[in-house]
């Protein structure tokens, strides 16, 4: 069910595999991946060492090529090739067929088709073949000039190498940023999005919740499978004992939400400092789960075990008795984030799209809410929710907005939170929404000409009706380094909810509405240092009571996030504790008669409420019965 993989060089010869050919060298660093429980490998074809100017192979790798998937069959290893590599670890490596690079030009697209489909034609009946990757980060080769070159390029490729193999999957191999990773233009393209996720966060916390929301976003509610085709960091920018940590936090996550794989960057460290491009990529040398010496690292022990609790997982159930329950909540991702307007900034796309997203996500997992992603052009999708949330969102289509006056009337809950400036974000000359008084029961009280509410340094949001689980009295800060601007509104039909410190309404709500002018997740996202202790999710949490959804599963402790599989006579549930500290959560559940731990580490006890206690980074799979 669960792809575990590695991305593999081997360990005495790096990126220079196929020059220094050594297959005793590789089968001992298989035979450690399959004492791993390592189920396949993400391996390379550098194009430099397989093809010439004229998109033709070297019969002499061809048949390395052909004893390498060999040996991973003979060992029970699935290998997945990537078939264009010009890019690999901060260098771009010769492309033959493309000496400058213009990857994009009919003439080079008929070239690189024709050198690929060698290959293809060589491997598709192996039975150590799991699917085909289709280049390595390849933007950062060069990047397309267009999302319609882009895709044009990818079209070629996908239809030739399925023409030829029908029968594997295919992925684009680029970096998330990339137009080849927009799932629903590659939907039909590709088979699984990969993701490649090296994150940085000043909260660790956002940090461990980065990824399994990327998941999800990527996903588009599941249109289409992810797998996390490269993630990592290098123990010489970590310690070996926190990068463990890590690797545990990110396989689990994965795991918790419906990820099809991960391969870890990478399987081992390399001995050759003197090597380009480890010379001066030295970070390079380091990420791997065995040192250069061929020891293992604490990452190597997370892998073993992970593998384990895999496989007892599935021997379970998981996947089959027990599934995923379809989310009924999910954040709008921005029709700009995928296709381009006129007079739409693209920065828009990492700031007022991406960032708020990823923290719309992150908040609904913290309150135990089953929540997806949805691109608003994916009307159907959004259809079929009954909560639809637009984080922090500078405007929405005009059609949206109807949209969601339908989803009202047909009984659902629908949540926006807007902003007008924050940092490089602007949207002074735009309108949040032309639906005001018919959605949320206001009138826009910004005067004309105004750049909007100005919010800065620290502030305080008081809430004066219940909201959920936030009662009346309680207040929530907030500190921007950056100011944010933002509307002000007039109560016409709306109740107000929460007042800031200037006593003017920031949260009102109306039946099957509720709009902030406060842009939360926008805020909570760019942060510097979040006390999720604060308990900023529950405004999440009474999003989805007030939409009458059923969470059976939260934890009180925010850090750690709770994960269901609904089986006939309980549930099995993942639990995560994205923190570095060692927790103690209570998890709320209703009507639970039994618990028991099955996977993962730390201990559980109680019932109503049930007590996790997880060390730093750990996860814990219980079955619970009802």
């Amino acid at each position: 069910m669960f792809l575990l993989g590695v991305n593999y060089w081997p360990r005495r010869h790096n990126i220079k595999m196929w020059k220094e050919w050594n297959p005793d060298d590789i089968r001992e660093d298989l035979d450690t991946l399959r004492g791993l429980g390592v189920r396949a490998l993400r391996f390379f074809i550098l194009a430099e060492d397989f093809f010439d100017p004229h998109g033709r192979a070297s019969e002499e790798s061809m048949a390395k090529l052909r004893h390498f998937m060999d040996l991973l069959a003979e060992r029970g290893l699935l290998g997945y090739p990537t078939l264009i590599v010009g890019h690999m670890s901060g260098r771009n490596w010769a492309i033959p067929w493309a000496p400058d690079w213009d990857l994009y030009a009919p003439g080079t697209v008929e070239l690189g088709v024709k050198a690929v489909l060698e290959v293809v034609k060589a491997l598709k009946d192996h039975r150590g073949l799991g699917g085909w990757i289709l280049s390595n980060e390849l933007s950062l080769v060069k990047a397309a000039r267009s999302r319609d070159e882009a895709l044009g390029f990818l079209k070629s490729f996908s239809s030739a190498i399925k023409s030829v193999d029908p029968a594997h999957p295919l992925s684009s191999g680029d970096v998330a940023s990339s137009y080849l990773q927009e799932a629903p233009n590659v939907k039909g393209l590709v088979d699984w999005v990969g993701l490649h996720l090296y994150q940085y966060d000043t909260n660790l916390v956002r940090h461990g919740y980065l990824y399994p929301a990327f998941i999800e976003l990527f996903s588009n509610d599941g249109d289409v499978p992810v797998i996390l085709e490269e993630f990592g960091f290098s123990t010489y920018q970590f310690s070996e004992e926190q990068h463990a940590g890590f690797v545990n936090d990110v396989l689990w996550s994965a795991l918790a939400h419906g990820a099809i794989g991960a391969f870890i960057w990478c399987f081992s460290d390399f001995p050759q400092e003197g090597d380009p491009p480890y010379e001066w990529r030295l970070l390079e040398l380091g990420f791997g789960l065995v040192r250069a010496d061929g020891t293992p690292k604490p990452a190597a022990a997370v892998v073993r075990k992970f593998s384990q609790d895999l496989k007892r997982l599935e021997e379970m159930g998981l996947g089959d008795r027990f599934r995923r329950p379809e989310a009924q909540a999910a954040v709008v991702v921005p029709f700009y984030m995928y296709r381009d307007y006129e007079f739409v900034p693209q920065g828009w796309r990492s700031e007022p799209g991406l960032r708020p997203a990823l923290m719309g996500l992150t908040l609904g997992f913290m309150s135990g809410l089953r929540i997806s992603s949805v691109y608003e052009l994916s009307r159907e999708k959004l259809r079929r929710k009954r909560l639809i949330a637009l984080p922090s969102a500078p405007t929405a289509l005009a059609t949206t907005w109807r949209l969601a006056y339908e989803a009202i009337a047909s009984g659902g809950l629908v949540y926006a939170s807007f902003f007008r400036a924050f940092g490089d974000a602007v949207a002074l000359h735009d309108a949040a929404t032309h639906l005001w008084r018919e959605l949320f029961g206001v009138e826009n009280a910004l005067l004309p000409g105004s750049v909007g509410i100005r919010y800065g340094g620290i502030f305080r949001v008081k809430f004066v009706a219940d909201f959920g689980p936030i009662e009346p009295g309680e207040e929530l800060e907030f500190a921007v380094d950056a100011p944010v601007y933002t509307y002000a509104v007039k109560p016409v039909d709306a109740e107000v909810i929460a007042v800031d410190h200037r006593n003017r309404p920031v949260v009102v709500a109306k039946k099957g509405a509720v709009l902030s002018v406060i842009p939360f997740e926008l805020i909570l996202a760019k942060a510097e240092h979040v006390d999720w202790l604060r308990g900023y999710h529950r405004i999440y949490a009474a999003l989805a009571q007030l939409a009458g959804l059923d969470i059976p599963y939260y934890s009180i402790d925010p850090r750690v996030e709770v994960s269901r599989f609904e089986g006939k006579e309980g549930d099995l549930v993942i639990a995560v504790n994205h923190s570095y500290e060692a927790v103690t959560a209570a998890v709320a559940a209703h009507g639970v008669k039994s618990v028991e731990a099955v996977a993962g580490s730390g201990s559980i006890e109680g019932t109503e409420p049930i007590t996790l206690r997880l060390g730093p980074k750990q996860a814990l799979a219980f079955l619970a019965r009802r």
